[in-house]
């Protein structure tokens, strides 16, 4: 009976489990997701409802062989907590970049070596101080997780003569190691990666990776310029590298890990959707967004590294704050919170809703409950009241329990009439208060008269409207 019950659980396991977790290399194929316009697999976060963001921590001091720190664990837990309250608890994802070795993209493919110079005081390791950080984040609706590159080699690693003896750099017809530039004082170099699954370093490296900084926990990680580069020299296709990287995806999805990436279609690359939940610049021509909607691919900022044409693209179907650049160029929380407001907060809202439908001619968008982007007039409305005109707005944080409006002005509005949503029916003044990342600040109090509100927003003002208590 005993050997019974253990045969069956084997059994059960082994239909239950990944099959990359038996042993079973994950399929390279594509994954149709118009069959069922959803993700191959349930994705680990829901990027739709969910803001992502990188922490740009340090990047090589090549002269003088060392680190430049521009934010360290406990400065990252600062600004997490400064964001989490302007953004009203809204669910996040911060990446660090420049958490390995000296830096920024420094000695890949290596991921061994944390960069000791970010950790706290009181503690004896970097990955201590790590690992603080992300338990801390927690608490501020906030999970922690990497940036890290696969793609990429540099002569100063540690295991570069490793990866030339083994063919794992690209090579073009001539034989000659394929670079793409020099960055931080050091060429790069295209990873074979096809070559390097196949012999089982690939995997090596994530698992590591994985286990060392508990990635599973965060249950994503992001891989920048996650792009297939062919080696002609090897044979080896931009076909093949992109089969590979589809095995990477479902390989890490067995390990309960989400890959965002840098792009999604960029130089003709298989967007991979159903499989990669998100990018950092959505380039995603207006016709595939509309199809695919935030739920199979979010992200992320439209326009830049892409042929849309901005800021349409993004008014039409949400865009979602960085940040990486606002506080690694100390841009000041007044950036962050435009940042915010302008893109964000609306694709939080389009993110809630599912598109019925897109005018390409006339740019516009039609979601259900009768929200309507129009990037022609720069407006978006909900049951014909204007909510976004240009970056003034009285936008509802879909994410918030309860009645909240978060008003903001760009340029500043004087007495200017909102109408209010049917849900703040009955409600007869409504309290305003400032929002900074310290804390909100009472204003003033306003009536309602008819369903609506004359407010007055000065510029780059980020304001709460909740029903008085």
């Amino acid at each position: 009976m005993i050997l019974n019950k253990i045969f069956t659980a084997i059994a059960v396991a082994s239909v239950l489990s990944p099959l990359s977790m038996q042993g079973v290399e994950p399929s390279g194929e594509k994954y149709d997701w118009t069959v069922t316009h959803q993700p191959e697999r349930p994705y680990m976060h829901d990027y739709s409802k969910t803001m992502l963001m990188k922490f740009y921590m340090s990047d090589p001091n090549r002269e003088e062989q060392s680190t430049n720190i521009l934010m360290n664990y406990e400065q990252a837990l600062e600004v997490i907590k400064g964001i989490d309250h302007i953004s009203r608890g809204i669910p996040k994802i911060v990446y660090l970049v420049g958490w390995q070795f000296d830096g920024h993209d420094d000695r890949y493919p290596d991921f061994s070596v944390m960069n000791e110079a970010l950790k706290r005081p009181c503690d004896s390791t970097a990955l201590e101080s790590y690992r603080w950080l992300r338990a801390e984040a927690k608490k501020y609706n906030t999970t922690v997780s990497v940036h890290l590159l696969i793609g990429d080699a540099y002569t100063n690693a540690p295991s570069w003569n490793e990866y030339v003896r083994k063919g794992y750099i690209c090579r073009d017809e001539n034989g000659k190691f394929m670079s793409p530039g020099v960055l931080q004082g050091y060429p790069m170099y295209w990873i074979n990666t096809y070559a390097e699954w196949k012999g089982g370093d690939l995997q090596d490296r994530l698992d590591k990776v994985v286990d060392k900084l508990d990635i599973a926990d965060a249950g994503t990680i992001h891989f920048d310029a996650f792009l297939s580069n062919p080696s002609p020299w090897h044979g080896v296709t931009k076909e093949m590298q992109e089969e590979t990287m589809r095995k990477v995806l479902r390989y890490m999805r067995d390990k309960g890990v989400d890959v965002t990436a840098e792009l999604v279609c960029w130089n003709g690359r298989d967007p991979m959707i159903g499989l990669q939940p998100a990018a950092w610049w959505n380039d995603m021509p207006a016709e595939m967004r509309a199809a695919t909607g935030l739920s199979l691919c979010g992200g992320g900022v439209s326009g830049a590294l892409s042929t849309n044409p901005w800021p349409e693209v993004g008014f039409l179907f949400g865009d979602n704050a960085h940040a990486e650049d606002t506080f690694h160029l100390n841009l000041g929380w007044d950036a962050f919170t435009k940042e915010f407001c302008t893109q964000t907060l609306p694709y939080m809202l389009f993110g809630s809703r599912k598109i019925e439908s897109y005018d390409s001619e006339n740019k516009k968008v039609v979601y259900s409950g009768n929200l309507v982007a129009d990037a022609k007039t720069m407006t978006l409305t909900e049951d014909g009241r204007v909510i976004r005109s240009g970056n003034d707005m009285l936008i509802a944080p879909v994410w918030v329990k309860g009645k909240e409006l978060i008003a903001y002005s760009e340029n500043g509005f004087t007495n200017r009439i909102w109408q209010l949503p049917p849900s703040w029916k009955g409600v007869k003044k409504a309290d305003i208060f400032s929002i900074a990342p310290e804390g909100d600040t009472y204003v003033t109090t306003v009536p309602v008269k008819k369903g609506a509100v004359s407010l007055t927003v000065p510029a780059g003002k980020m304001y709460s409207l909740v029903p008085k208590r």
